[in-house]
């Protein structure tokens, strides 16, 4: 017997933790090398760990839902053994054991003793992209995973009618004297949300607030849809973006990260721009890699796929670390005007607010113009007053006059 224990690995940029999402394989499984093992998430993405080698899972070191540190055993692979899928790998006295250390929940005998539902991230994704309830499936393939094509033959056929003894659920009314709360564990997703939320309140902020006409914007907007046509779904999301981008040239200490524990901070070069997207699992931030040498149309299908990517929760590590600054375009869900918080290590996020009618002085005279509220919020720390009144009044300037971005080289 040859025992390998796999710890779990920094998947993402110094984490020091992950929770198990959901175990792929079980006590007894035969598994080959590169082959998915278990489903973590992290503050930054949803990532499927493989197994190191060739071998038969003799344990499983954790259970769904657990918080495992970084550096701890996650399972333990027997990479001297081989067995039958599904069979248990005997242990050092010949003898079979065939439940893990830890009973996984969701698995029968587990914490909650209910069926586990075997399917791997890309077939939940498929389902929730194609409206298919997974626990109403039997599936096809080892162990009863659900698989792809079960997915898509519900689609075309509708899913079978629930067994009697499973019926829909349904909460009872309250009786008198009975609780009328549901206490729920923060978990996954909205756990990572709450832990970041906290630390951005942390941080001693500065806020900004702009209203600028939107007249030439609007304008510009419009004349760009026409000449895109049908190459990408142009937003006006794509505009600000690139807005931002000029206003981070001219004003480079904006784009940058702090650490206090070093007691120093970086300005990057490069814009790797955060886009707060809201999804039903919550608010997921993936970032536009290098932003500054994307086209309209470049950044325009970026976004679409990266939107689409957060909320199939498919987004890769990569995709969601690394970013200099971020945009936080609430104005799509109808919000006239937000005070964003800032994304730490980044010093800095701008936020666009619902474009609205208001009364401006024109040329003297009061006129009813198109206004695009504009908030952007600092870490006080770095930024200071002066420098964050200089780039929203540039970036006010570019939003107002938007053939000034004509004069912008990538």
């Amino acid at each position: 017997m040859t025992d390998l224990v796999f710890r779990l690995p920094d998947v993402g940029e110094g984490l020091a933790e992950a929770e198990i999402v959901e175990w792929l394989v079980k006590v007894g499984d035969q598994v080959r090398a590169d082959q998915p093992v278990v489903t973590v998430e992290t503050a930054k993405a949803q990532v499927d760990l493989p197994a190191p080698a060739d071998g038969v899972v003799r344990s499983l070191e954790a259970a769904a839902a657990d918080v495992v540190n970084v550096g701890s055993p996650l399972f333990v692979l027997d990479t001297g053994a081989t067995a039958a899928a599904g069979e248990p790998a005997p242990d050092a006295t010949g003898t079979a054991d065939p439940t893990p250390s830890r009973p996984a929940a969701g698995v029968p005998g587990g914490r909650n003793g209910r069926r586990r539902l075997l399917a791997a991230p890309r077939t939940r994704r498929l389902a929730l992209e194609l409206g298919i309830d997974l626990t109403e499936l039997t599936g096809t393939g080892p162990h009863g995973r659900v698989t792809p094509d079960d997915v898509r033959s519900a689609a075309e056929t509708g899913p079978p009618a629930p067994e009697p003894d499973h019926p829909t659920y349904a909460a009872p009314a309250a009786q008198p004297g009975e609780s009328e709360v549901d206490v729920r564990p923060l978990r996954g997703l909205r756990r990572q949300i709450a832990r970041s939320m906290t630390a951005a309140w942390t941080v001693p902020q500065i806020t900004e607030f702009r209203e600028v006409d939107a007249t030439e914007l609007l304008r510009a907007h419009r004349d760009l849809r026409s000449t895109v046509g049908d190459q990408a779904r142009l937003t006006l999301l794509p505009l600000l973006v690139r807005t931002v981008i000029a206003a981070l040239r001219r004003h480079p200490m904006v784009n940058a990260t702090i650490d206090m524990a070093a007691e120093q901070w970086t300005v990057h070069h490069r814009h790797h721009l955060g886009i707060a997207t809201a999804t039903q699992h919550g608010l997921i931030v993936p970032v536009l890699q290098d932003a500054h040498r994307l086209s309209i149309v470049g950044l325009a299908r970026e976004i679409v796929r990266l939107g689409e990517a957060a909320r199939t929760r498919s987004l890769s590590v990569e995709e969601t670390t690394g970013g200099t600054f971020t945009i936080s375009n609430f104005g799509s869900y109808g919000t006239w005007l937000g005070t964003p918080l800032v994304n730490a290590p980044q010093v800095a996020i701008a936020g666009f607010g619902r474009v609205r009618d208001a009364v401006l002085p024109v040329a003297g005279a009061p006129a009813v113009r198109p206004v695009l509220p504009i908030a952007v919020s600092a870490d006080h720390r770095l930024i200071d007053g002066d420098q964050l009144g200089g780039f929203v009044n540039t970036l006010a300037q570019l939003v107002s006059s938007p053939l000034l971005l004509l004069g912008e080289s990538d």
